[in-house]
């Protein structure tokens, strides 16, 4: 983030702390006369967050048939992520030939018989990440050969002549030295779940048809998505704070547009996992399943979002019918949506690509990256973790060591970590309980993520629409004790959220600062959990418990009851 958007982000947070305690105390007109105040914070939040429309800084070839290294470069602002479009539109279009472990080492071979073809130098030359292991790279030459044997026969001639061209049309819009470092990073790493679909939608799109810089049609969809949901949005929780989840959306240091944006189907599981929230809060149970299982097939994660989302139906259930059903329609809904894209991407690609998956994705969970989140990297914190260069190949060796030794104290830590996980859990599902489905989700699956994963940081944007749900439920409680709660973990969020701008001035070091980040957001879940416990949820399990545990004919204090099911009376009109 620039600086301008750290302060803006920074103000508008602030204001609306404000803003939150006016709309919590008060009604009627003292309320309206914020409403323009509130547009122009989102208006204002969302220009930041696109920096003001300017977006990625691009160099476009000025002389499409000069190929040179030195050939002149024009500057200029689109909605274009290299490292991300390369990833999640090369990586989905060309799935079925590369799979997932031959995107970086088929770029290494295609830029070499362009070079060729060209008479210029290669621009993916030196290291190349090894995607069968992230924790280690492998030499330039040996990614040609990989390329050779594993893949290149499976694509026909127009499918290769077709992958180079989308390389050669990449390669107008990025400096050279950019390819180095995408052919470094981690991978494209979606479940074919996703990938079943973003491979239809990205062989549909070309980067260019003529002179038609269509590449933004495929970047622009996340844009109109994000649209779509916040209509959705309002539509199911009202203007105020369909608008207050727009603010912290746009006034984030974690999830800022340079991380996603200007990339094809990334905010896709966001969008979904929302629009699930809203249909929850509609009651329309069978769409919300279907769009909370879109997520999941997404990004597996949101898997939590949908199962916490029907804790307080199960505990409806227990006494009422239409719970059950309700219950039995979320789970057929979302069981059925799942198995469908589950046996598409297996008739599509294969049973052996999802074992890929599975196992590929069992040892990138279990890899530190520095600007991950998570109670792993509280955990694992020691004096010896900070203060490390990870760059380039010496770099990569570096951080294979430190993953292993952070492994190593992660297990060590078990008998600490399985007891608390477990306690998370259930105050999770104790404060829960008793909310909307729609807030369960949302507690349920943060707390998930923070547990029991470690995402990296741009996925929390799922916790932008937390500070409008708080500043709701504060809102509308006539409790005043629920009302107190709910806004003191709103000022929790603000605090955090306000953090996460300056914990970089606080310490330099990024893997420093990031663990405080993740501390502060360990303290916000907890105040947050706090803030929706009730006694009472307790106190109704005691009762449903021992009504079970009664034998027949027992009355609510264990004496006989009446044909009528009252209790039985003596002769002298007094309860037995």
């Amino acid at each position: 983030m620039t600086g301008n958007q750290l302060a803006t982000a920074l103000l508008l947070v602030l204001l609306m702390g404000m803003v939150g305690a006016v709309l919590t105390f008060t009604r009627g007109a003292t309320r309206r006369w914020l409403y323009p105040l509130i547009w122009s914070c989102a208006i204002l939040s969302i220009s930041s967050w696109t920096m003001h429309g300017r977006f990625q800084t691009i160099a476009i070839d000025t002389d499409k048939n000069d190929l040179t290294p030195t050939r002149p470069k024009a500057r200029a602002q689109r909605p274009f992520h290299v490292h991300e479009f390369v990833h999640y539109y090369l990586g989905a279009k060309y799935f079925r030939e590369l799979g997932y472990l031959g995107l970086y080492d088929c770029i290494a071979l295609a830029d070499a018989e362009i070079a060729d073809e060209s008479r210029i130098p290669a621009k993916a030359s030196g290291w190349i990440r090894d995607l069968d292991d992230v924790l280690t790279d492998k030499p330039y030459t040996r990614a040609l050969a990989d390329c050779t044997t594993a893949h290149r026969n499976r694509f026909t001639s127009a499918r290769w002549s077709g992958f180079k061209q989308d390389i050669r049309e990449i390669s107008r819009l990025v400096d050279d030295g950019a390819w180095p470092t995408i052919v470094f990073d981690a991978g494209f790493n979606p479940p074919p779940s996703l990938i079943v679909i973003s491979t239809a939608v990205t062989n549909l799109i070309p980067i260019r048809s003529g002179t038609t810089e269509t590449y933004l049609l495929a970047t622009s969809i996340d844009l109109l998505l994000l649209v779509v949901c916040f209509v959705v949005l309002r539509r199911a929780f009202g203007r105020t704070i369909a608008l207050v989840a727009v603010i912290y959306f746009g006034s984030t240091f974690i999830s800022h547009y340079t991380w996603n944006g200007g990339s094809v189907l990334r905010f896709t599981w966001f969008v979904e996992v929302l629009c699930g929230c809203a249909m929850l809060k509609l009651g329309r149970w069978r769409t919300a399943a279907v769009l909370l299982a879109l997520a999941s097939c997404d990004r597996l994660f949101p898997a939590a979002f949908a199962a916490f989302a029907m804790v307080p139906v199960a505990f409806r259930a227990l006494r009422s019918p239409a719970d059950r059903l309700i219950l039995r329609r979320f789970g057929v809904a979302y069981v059925a949506t799942v198995a469908g894209l589950v046996a598409l991407s297996l008739v599509v690609f294969g049973p052996g690509t999802w074992g890929t998956f599975l196992a590929r994705i069992g040892r990138h969970g279990d890899i530190y990256y520095v600007m991950h989140i998570g109670l792993k990297k509280v955990i694992t914190f020691r004096d010896w973790v900070p203060s490390k260069n990870f760059h380039g190949h010496e770099g990569l060796a570096r951080f294979r060591d430190w993953n292993l030794q952070l492994r190593a104290t992660w297990v060590s830590m078990r008998p600490l970590v399985l007891p608390l996980q477990a306690a998370l859990t259930a105050g999770a599902l104790w404060a829960t309980a008793r909310r909307r489905p729609h807030e369960a989700a949302m507690l349920g699956g943060v707390l998930f993520m923070f547990a029991f994963n470690l995402p990296a940081n741009y996925y929390y944007v799922i916790v932008t629409p937390v500070p409008a749900l708080l500043l709701r439920a504060a809102a509308t409680t006539r409790d005043p004790a629920l009302r107190l709660r709910n806004l003191a973990a709103f000022g929790a969020f603000n605090l955090f959220w306000m953090f996460t701008f300056v914990a970089n001035q606080v310490h330099g070091d990024g893997i420093v600062f990031n663990f405080y980040i993740c501390c502060a957001f360990g303290l916000f879940l907890l105040a947050w959990m706090v803030a929706w416990v009730e006694r009472r949820t307790v106190d109704e399990l005691r009762a449903y418990w021992r009504s079970r545990s009664r034998r027949p004919g027992e009355g609510p204090g264990g004496g006989a009851k009446d044909a009528a099911g009252e209790p039985a009376k003596t002769e002298g009109g007094v309860s037995s």
